[in-house]
């Protein structure tokens, strides 16, 4: 199990262990976990989160990966995993404007940490509303994946231009690298 105990406001909690590395294609950023998925110890395990993996298996972003452990295989071909506030909740709704506005300058000290900068894919617009004009000042390219009750139509769409997107900072990356 992928889990944390970190202190948050004078309080050690057990959170989701962030999947960050030097190398990244890619990092999700989530708002904050969910208690199911803190309690599986893997990222994006509720309702919305097996709705997430789909999207990005049918649209062939990732290879298959074992279910239940997605964050793991996925991280390792390239892709990392973090989360704007690390304190999980039963929704997003318990996070106070305070306390998202507070995690932003963590969240980019920790991404900073890899030493490099990899694309940087939302999967909630209210993470990208409060961290992303900071990394996008710090030169992190910011995608987004499609909200969570998007038609089909805006799903596909969206998923289309971020698998292109994904696809286009790889080649830059491998040949920056070379």
């Amino acid at each position: 199990m992928a889990t944390e105990r970190i202190i948050v406001n004078s309080q050690e909690i057990t959170t989701l262990k962030e999947l960050l590395r030097p190398g990244l294609e890619a990092v999700f950023v989530g708002l904050n976990p969910s208690n199911g998925s803190v309690k599986k110890g893997h990222y994006y395990q509720g309702r919305l989160g097996r709705r997430f993996w789909q999207r990005l298996r049918e649209c062939n972003i990732m290879p298959a990966l074992a279910e239940g452990a997605e964050d793991d295989d996925a991280f390792m071909h390239g892709y990392g995993f973090a989360d704007l506030v690390r304190r999980p909740t039963g929704s997003g709704k318990e996070l106070s404007k305070e306390e998202k506005l507070a995690a932003a300058p963590n969240l980019l000290a920790r991404l900073s940490k890899t030493g490099d900068r990899p694309a940087i894919v939302f999967v909630y617009r209210e993470a990208r509303k409060f961290a992303g004009p900071a990394l996008e000042r710090m030169g992190y390219r910011l995608l987004a994946m499609p909200a969570p009750y998007a038609t089909k139509e805006e799903v596909f769409h969206s998923m289309k231009g971020l698998r292109a997107a994904l696809n286009r900072n790889a080649q830059v990356k491998r040949a920056t690298d070379d």
